[in-house]
């Protein structure tokens, strides 16, 4: 079931407004390459305004999202709660992009719903405050095991650098920063 708004009575005067609320079911999707699960349809509630040029939405959302840790790569939901106001119209404006179309007497919420969504997804998502992520070296989950790979290096007296940035270790040793 879809978050349609029948907008036919608002439209016929400046300053109606209506009420509205219900779910939009949203798939799953790629977004910056990471899958972005949807536990379940979004809660959304709020009202929509005919300002006269425009229709205004101001809404209340809930979400709740599978998301890939950024430390440890394991799979974690999180509970979303965001609000957004969206101004809509019937002809697109080249000048102002942030304006979203609608035709006939009805808006569909469910891009809009998914535009501000994606907004609130955290840059770096973290299962927890304590992940404390995976080795850099042998790649093993330290919120599982302790690995021998920190005391090695702790014990070399060089770190061995990549070859393809020794060039950068050398500019930045004669700039006297250490590295």
């Amino acid at each position: 079931m879809k978050l349609v708004i029948d907008v036919s009575d608002i439209l016929k005067e400046k300053g109606f407004s209506k009420e509205f609320s219900g779910s939009q079911p949203l798939e799953d999707i790629i977004y910056q390459g990471e899958r972005i699960g949807l536990l379940g349809p979004v809660g959304v509630s709020g009202h929509i305004t005919n300002t006269g040029k425009l229709l205004v939405v101001d809404a209340d959302a809930v979400a709740k999202v599978s998301l890939q840790c950024g430390r440890c790569t394991k799979r974690y939901d999180k509970e979303l709660k965001f609000s957004f106001t969206a101004r809509l119209s019937k002809i697109g404006d080249p000048e102002d992009p942030d304006v979203f179309l609608y035709e006939g007497e009805v808006v569909d919420l469910k891009d809009i719903i998914l535009e501000f969504l994606l907004l609130e997804l955290p840059m770096r998502g973290q299962c927890s405050e304590e992940c404390k992520g995976l080795c850099p070296y042998c790649g093993c989950d330290l919120n599982v095991e302790q690995c021998q790979c920190e005391e090695k290096v702790e014990h070399q007296e060089e770190r061995v650098v990549d070859p393809r940035l020794l060039a950068l270790k050398k500019a930045l040793s004669a700039n006297g920063e250490e590295v």
